[in-house]
């Protein structure tokens, strides 16, 4: 089937386009709040639908007797799929996220990447037990597939955090139920698009838009026997607190509070290299360097270039490929940046942005913000944001700088930025994350990622994240008894 942007009034259930109910929820244009479209979402009789058919799948072991060779063949078919796309890809994502156009290739090619990627690790995996003899005894060990995998993927990340879990589930072995956030809804339409293309087994996959309700209720439900969620640490709670109920398998990349340390070798003139790390996605990114952490000899230098460098940053139309700073998702997180914004005033002092961009009158639009002169242990210092406000904040040596940056609740990501690469590798072990960035920003996911504390449980991408869709048996044999 051919997708419009004007219509999406089906579901993708159970490896199939079913017809749903009249289109209800309205999703719109980040840079105007104008309505692109109309979606339909799932009811509880369709999660349940997608569940019944995820666990005859499972029991049928359709997919789960596969090599992982074969299944990574299949990867690989989506892969090509999803490169096929490009363009439509591109247009949504500025359309229903405010992302800029100028980063599109590259949220498309990682996307695509995981699953070549992921394809590659599974050639290297091997379905037949291995067998150990170190315990004294010969035994057998055996890695199955877990079964019906939940994937809850938000809505600042609709097409590569899908592409991580999606991709790992089925390198796995299991079949995959995908929720959808309906913020962020139309690049998911495309991916059941590109699944559909490759043929998979029917009820392998089903691609849900859906609402609190119907979300909770797939996550409480005894046939999924894994839930990868990634989303809020307030949300996660709630999430672990449903699952406990049937002891279900989790996996939850959750929120932070980044810290990325300038070391005192590195020049101001560089401030621009730290601008990806603090403003990608307009701030909106769970990685997000939300605090700089710079020499307190250096500090005012500090502030004087990142001052300049933030307030000559082009905010604007994410369609023009020379905007740096687009909208915000939608009205809740501008809300909320202006919230934290008005925090920051009264703790310390807002040294560039602060305030909604003049010549902006539809859309949801906040300037880059730079706030200084307040405690590590503020609020504005230690409360996820999501949008584009960064603290800057002073240290007295190395020390004083890993104790800042460790003083978090979370515990996600960190950055290093120095001349001496050597240094900061010796560092980063001291650093309380799961991800360390040198004079770079973001994560791999072909590579185990997750967070420490708040942060989250578990690990996804990589052989790991594989492995985390596998359950381990042992096979022991039989043993000579005597007396």
């Amino acid at each position: 089937m051919s997708l419009s942007v004007s219509s999406y009034d089906r579901l993708y259930l159970a490896g199939r386009w079913s017809d749903a109910d009249q289109p209800t929820v309205e999703v719109r244009n980040p840079a105007t709040g104008e309505v692109v479209t109309r979606i339909a979402v799932a009811t509880l009789e369709n999660a349940d639908a997608a569940v019944a058919a995820a666990t005859q799948l499972h029991e049928d072991r359709t997919w789960a007797d596969l090599s992982f060779g074969e299944r990574a063949d299949r990867l690989d078919a989506i892969a090509d799929a999803i490169e096929r796309r490009t363009e439509e890809l591109t247009r949504i994502y500025a359309e229903d996220q405010g992302g800029l156009v100028s980063l599109a290739p590259f949220v498309i090619g990682q996307s695509v990447g995981v699953f070549r990627g992921t394809a590659k690790l599974a050639r290297g995996m091997d379905n037949s037990p291995s067998r150990r003899s170190g315990s004294g005894s010969d035994v057998l060990i055996h890695r199955v597939p877990v079964g019906p995998v939940l994937a809850s993927v938000p809505w600042n990340g609709p097409l590569i955090l899908a592409a991580v879990k999606v991709a790992t589930a089925l390198a796995a072995g299991c079949p995959v139920i995908v929720k959808v956030d309906v913020q962020t809804p139309l690049a998911s339409f495309l991916l059941a698009e590109a699944i559909d293309e490759v043929g998979l087994p029917p009820g392998l996959i089903s691609v849900l838009p859906a609402e609190v309700d119907v979300a909770k209720h797939l996550v409480s439900h005894p046939g999924v026997k894994h839930v990868s969620f990634t989303g809020s640490t307030a949300v996660g709670k709630d999430v672990m607190r449903a699952a406990a109920e049937n002891m279900t398998r989790l996996t939850l990349e959750l929120g932070g509070k980044s810290a990325a340390i300038v070391l005192d070798d590195f020049d101001p003139a560089s401030a621009p290299m730290l601008v990806p790390g603090c403003l990608a996605q307009t701030g909106q990114v769970c990685t997000t360097f939300s605090r700089l952490l710079v020499p307190a000899e250096r500090f005012e230098e500090w502030k004087a270039a990142l001052v300049h460098v933030f307030s000559s940053l082009k905010i604007g139309d994410p369609t023009d490929p020379a905007t740096v700073v687009g909208p915000l998702v939608s009205a809740q997180q501008l809300e909320k940046t202006e919230y934290y914004v008005s925090l920051a005033r009264e703790e310390g002092t807002i040294i560039a942005g602060g305030q909604r961009p003049d010549g902006f009158d539809g859309g949801y639009w906040y300037e880059p913000t730079l706030v200084t002169d307040v405690e590590p242990d503020s609020r504005i210092a230690r409360e996820e944001v999501f949008g584009p406000v960064t603290v800057l904040l002073p240290f007295q040596d190395l020390d004083d700088a890993i104790r800042i940056a460790n003083d978090s609740e979370y515990g996600l990501a960190a950055g290093i930025f120095t001349n001496d690469v050597d240094q900061a590798v010796k560092i980063a072990p001291h650093l309380t994350a799961g991800a360390v960035s040198i004079n770079n920003f973001g994560a791999n996911f072909l590579e185990p990622f997750g967070g420490f504390g708040a942060s989250g449980i578990g690990r996804e991408g990589g052989i790991e994240g594989i492995e985390s869709f596998l359950e381990t048996m042992q096979i022991q044999f039989p043993m000579a008894i005597g007396f």
